[in-house]
């Protein structure tokens, strides 16, 4: 056989970087680590993620350790798969002197060789990239593949790496210059628009712009672009869930990555029909759904392919992404790409029937999770729901635009009672009942329950004026014909009653309600009814009879595992406790309560915990106890509540303030208060429960780690595998190792046991601060 003959071609070399390459340092640290162990890595996501210009950093660093070289393979021009095996001839600069077809000259020039191929936009070619990539790892040996593409090629000894989007800036534009996503941007702006600075007036803008943009390179640069005609705050404020504002590209750049839009129609004109059915059908889902759901929502009969392997060919492609959420996995689509299908979902005119059948599940999810309210699921339930929000919301409007389905939406208004209590939903949830309060509707049944949710809700939030005016308006539609929904009004006017104050009429409705509710079966509302009927105790000075309450309280729930009502009731037995002299019994009731509530992440009830233990601080540790009643006020200004709607409590709050303020003074207060103000939650509920003190604010070493680092740190304290490890984070086995490698790296140290006992070091370090 003739030799095919290497001649050098520009075509094969890497294209020169014209901008920075921003970031992504752990990435690529990643993607070398997977080079090194397998032969083909082919980096996938969605387009504008950023997968060819991580490929060409990779190939520039990798070019050292091959000594033949790299070459760089561009395939998103070619109009049909047959070119590949000529792009790649062409790139490699052979002639075609050789009679053999291109595959075999390239396999021939290769065989020989230690090189690196970057087989660049691989998805509208994925099956003649897949055979010619495995005819290349089949024939030489020493040469490796990196590949970009919206899907994996699907090759025996293939492993897929997920470009993520940059790094996100936190909340209240914090750590915004280590941000990855306000790097590149403000990169791109300076191009844009030269003198482009960060400063206190745009700050804000620029994490929002980041933040809304989910990170995505492309999205971010098209942003970026504006700013020659446009504020960052105006910017921030044009950018909704479509992304108008980045129709515009650069007019070099091939047309599927020149908008979000044509980057998008890219994406959707690569799926098959079955795959565009299903892109537009879970459009209708907000912020994600999981495998239950979409069988019901989105499965049709009539389709010849099964749901489930095109759900799975939707991620392959980058359309959707999976991540695992405990036992569950949630698949999630950016805004943009919702976009596109609900416009597809209209198109094909199936958007009535796939909505409707996204409010009935989410109708029937809300009914399950109230009908599974007092047992050992309840914790379960509780997230989720919390996961399921916005797709709950989306239905209780469509229950609003119909008034065919109001009646199911003001019943599963009045269903999420509970859930809107723990979730810190006051204000959305007393819109969810005034906007389909506003709506005729002949169910009775229907409108009571959602009028007495909410009753409790703006009870709760202080509002007494409109609580009374639920209440009354719910009381005359039941009248005395509705004995179960009589016996749920009796309940909401002892909470209105204890909220105004009127202790023993509280009490008197309250037993009324817990003897109906009992007789008639419906524990998990007798339940309830004790839980208040504790605090309404404590309000009344009565601690032994909440105490007495308390235990009858526990009956109910401690046997079925129940959570959210005992924690309520340990809460108020807690102060009973410490009311009758007994400090440390009233301190191990609340320490329980707090552990009960983290595990629901319930912020009102968080912050009525730190409270009352502030209380029983402030005379034997006033400045914890301050402290403490910084770290509480953050809580009651993201529920829009307060421990102050309760008159006496309000009044013990005070008292606990004036002796903690008198044993510190002034100046020592301000600053515990302030130190508590500026603790995260994590760290105030460490604190409430002696886990470790808070150090001032100022005092916090920059950690060593990285988050992801520390995370996995404390996975190998618990003795995990690095195979475990990458189950419980949804990584790969390898990510998980080069995490470790990091760790041991960054530390200093050789071995997991020494990652382990410096983990443990670090816990009773904090333990003594």
């Amino acid at each position: 056989m003739t030799e095919a003959l290497a001649v050098p071609d520009p075509a094969g070399q890497l294209p020169a970087e014209v901008t920075s390459f921003v970031g992504r340092r752990f990435e690529r640290s990643t993607v070398r680590e997977l080079l090194s162990e397998y032969r083909l890595v082919t980096l996938t996501g969605f387009g504008g993620i950023g997968k060819t210009r991580l490929a060409m950093r990779m190939a520039a660093e990798l070019r050292r350790v091959h000594p033949d070289g790299v070459c760089f393979v561009p395939l998103g021009a070619l109009e049909v798969a047959e070119e590949v095996p000529d792009q790649v001839a062409a790139s490699l600069g052979l002639t075609g002197r050789s009679p053999a077809s291109s595959p075999a000259a390239i396999v021939d020039y290769l065989r020989e060789r230690t090189m690196l191929l970057v087989l660049d936009n691989c998805e509208h070619v994925v099956d003649a990239a897949a055979v010619l990539a495995e005819t290349v790892l089949r024939s030489c040996p020493t040469v490796r593949i990196l590949a970009t593409s919206r899907e994996p090629l699907r090759v025996e000894g293939e492993v897929a790496h997920a470009v993520t989007p940059l790094s996100l800036p936190g909340g209240a534009g914090a750590g915004l210059q280590e941000s990855e996503a306000v790097q590149l941007f403000l990169d791109r702006a300076r191009a844009s628009a030269p003198g482009f600075t960060l400063n206190n007036e745009n700050r804000a803008a620029v994490a929002a712009i980041c933040r809304k943009l989910e990170g995505i390179p492309l999205a971010l640069e098209l942003a970026a672009a504006r700013l020659t005609t446009l504020s960052a705050y105006e910017l921030e404020q044009g950018l909704t869930d479509r992304w108008e504002l980045l129709s515009r590209g650069r007019r070099t750049a091939p047309h599927r990555q020149s908008t979000m839009a044509a980057c998008i129609e890219w994406s959707f004109d690569l799926c098959t029909p079955a795959e565009r059915r299903l892109w537009a059908r879970v459009a209708v889902f907000v912020d994600g759904f999981e495998h239950d759901a979409v069988r019901v929502v989105c499965a049709a009969p009539d389709e010849a392919e099964p749901l489930l392997e095109t759900l799975a060919s939707l991620v392959d492609k980058s359309v959707l992404t999976a991540t695992r959420e405990g036992a569950t996995t949630r698949f999630r689509m950016l805004p943009p790409l919702r976009q596109r299908g609900l416009a597809e979902l209209e198109r094909i005119g199936e958007a009535t029937a796939v909505r409707q059948r996204h409010r009935d599940f989410h109708l029937d999810l809300v009914a399950r999770a109230h009908a599974a309210w007092l047992g050992a699921d309840q914790l379960g339930w509780i997230d989720r729901v919390r996961r399921e929000l916005g797709n709950i919301t989306e239905a209780l409007e469509q229950c609003v635009a119909d008034p065919q389905a109001t009646a199911a939406g003001l019943r599963a208004c009045g269903h999420l009672l509970e859930y809107v209590h723990i979730l810190g939903l006051f204000r959305q949830g007393r819109r969810w009942a005034e906007h389909l309060l506003a709506v005729a509707s002949d169910d009775v049944d229907a409108r009571v329950r959602a009028l007495r949710a909410a009753t409790a809700w703006a009870t709760i939030q202080g509002d007494l004026p409109a609580a009374t005016a639920l209440l009354a308006e719910a009381e005359e539609l039941a009248g005395p014909g509705y004995g179960e929904l009589q016996t749920l009004l009796v309940q909401a006017a002892g909470l209105v009653a204890q909220y105004a104050g009127q202790l023993e009429e509280s009490e008197r409705l309250l037993v009324e309600a817990d003897r109906r509710f009992t007789r008639t079966g419906e524990l998990a509302e007798a339940a309830h009814c004790r839980m208040l009927l504790v605090i309404t105790a404590v309000l009344r000075d009565q601690p032994d009879r909440a105490l007495e309450f308390h235990r009858s309280c526990l009956a109910l729930t401690e046997p079925v595992g129940e959570g959210w009502v005992r924690s309520w009731s340990l809460w108020a037995a807690g102060i009973a406790e410490w009311m009758r002299g007994d400090t440390a019994a009233g301190q191990r009731m609340l320490a329980q309560c707090l552990r009960l509530e983290r595990a629901m992440a319930e912020r009102i009830g968080i912050g009525s915990v730190m409270e009352a233990m502030a209380w029983t601080l402030a005379h034997g540790d006033p400045e914890r106890a301050v402290v403490l009643m910084g770290a509480t006020q953050n809580e009651w200004e993201r529920v829009g509540a307060a421990i102050d709607a309760l008159p006496g409590f309000a009044v013990r709050h005070r008292e606990a303030e004036a002796t903690a303020r008198a044993q510190l003074g002034d100046v020592r207060y301000d600053e515990a208060h302030a130190r508590g103000r500026a603790l995260d939650q994590a760290a105030a509920i460490a604190l409430c429960l002696g886990e470790r003190a808070a150090p001032p604010v100022a005092a916090v070493p920059k950690p060593v780690l990285t988050r992801r680092e520390r995370q996995i740190a404390e996975l190998i304290h618990q003795g995990l595998t690095n195979r475990e490890i990458a189950d419980a984070l949804v990584i790969s086995t390898r990510t998980a190792e080069g995490h470790v490698e990091h760790i041991l790296t960054k530390l200093g140290f050789t071995s997991r046991t020494q990652v382990a006992a410096w983990v443990a070091e670090q816990h009773l370090a904090e333990g003594r601060s």
